[in-house]
């Protein structure tokens, strides 16, 4: 055997185990993550055994064992993919039963100059994208919001119709108009859009559905009440006032 002693040998494993690399796929096809890893063996080796056959097994191990824990991790996110691999490598192994040896190991994990390149080219890329879905959502949101009303179904029509070549003929009519602006109402929200304008948009549905002027003063009326009741009366004598505004009569007492 080429290593008289068992120290020659514990040397000659260390140095195996020692700053090796690996090249790891993400999951982005293409771009890769290099890691530097380095072992420490827990337990053993103990007894004759072959240091570069021992060493060959821990790379082996341990290349698998990294490569399994970043193969779905986007290499966008550099951080989450390197606690990923620190934290499976750092796990007790067992590497050779004869022997004994048990291993854990760090690792340092980057990008090489081209996949990083890559990375940087890819969230370019993602933000642009980004910004044109959210101006796209923004410019639907404020189309919907104008179309929710037959009134602003049938201002649509009319700047439609100026531009094209048939001119105003055949406008809808008045039920086409209302159950355009009824669909138009259940067009789904944003995830991001602040709940505050979500019930907004479903209190102006409710009230919406109140013809009668004595039924929209009788809602209004109550929520007055209960603004006073929060201790928020600048909010409750808004309320009158645009009740007011729009023909609904004083929310007080009424007058004997």
């Amino acid at each position: 055997m080429r290593y008289r002693s068992a120290r020659s040998r514990r040397r000659a494993l260390r140095r195996g185990i020692t700053e090796f690399q690996a090249v790891l796929r993400s999951r982005r096809p293409g771009i890769r993550f290099t890691a530097i890893i380095t072992a420490f063996p827990e337990t053993g080796p103990a007894g004759a055994y072959d240091p570069d056959a021992l060493a060959d097994r821990v790379r082996f191990a341990l290349r698998a064992a990294a490569a399994d824990s970043v193969r779905h991790m986007d290499p966008m996110d550099l951080p989450g993919a390197q606690d990923a691999c620190s934290r499976s490598l750092r796990r007790l192994r067992p590497i050779d039963t004869e022997s004994g040896l048990e291993v854990r190991a760090e690792c340092r994990l980057t990008l090489a100059s081209e996949d990083d390149e890559a990375v940087r080219a890819l969230l370019e890329a993602s933000r642009t994208q980004g910004i044109q879905e959210a101006l796209t959502r923004q410019r639907n949101r404020a189309l919907v919001s104008e179309l929710t009303h037959p009134a602003g179904v049938f201002a649509w029509w009319l700047q439609q119709s100026a531009q094209s070549a048939a001119g105003l003929t055949d406008p809808p009519s008045d039920e086409v108009l209302r159950q355009v602006a009824d669909r138009l109402r259940n067009y789904p929200h944003d995830d991001e859009e602040p709940y505050e304008a979500q019930l907004l948009e479903v209190l102006r549905d409710f009230l919406a559905t109140f013809s009668r002027g004595e039924q929209k003063r009788m809602l209004l009326s109550l929520l007055a009440d209960g603004m006073r009741a929060a201790r928020q009366p600048e909010h409750a004598v808004a309320v009158e006032a645009i009740a007011a505004q729009n023909g609904t009569g004083s929310l007080g007492p009424e007058s004997p």
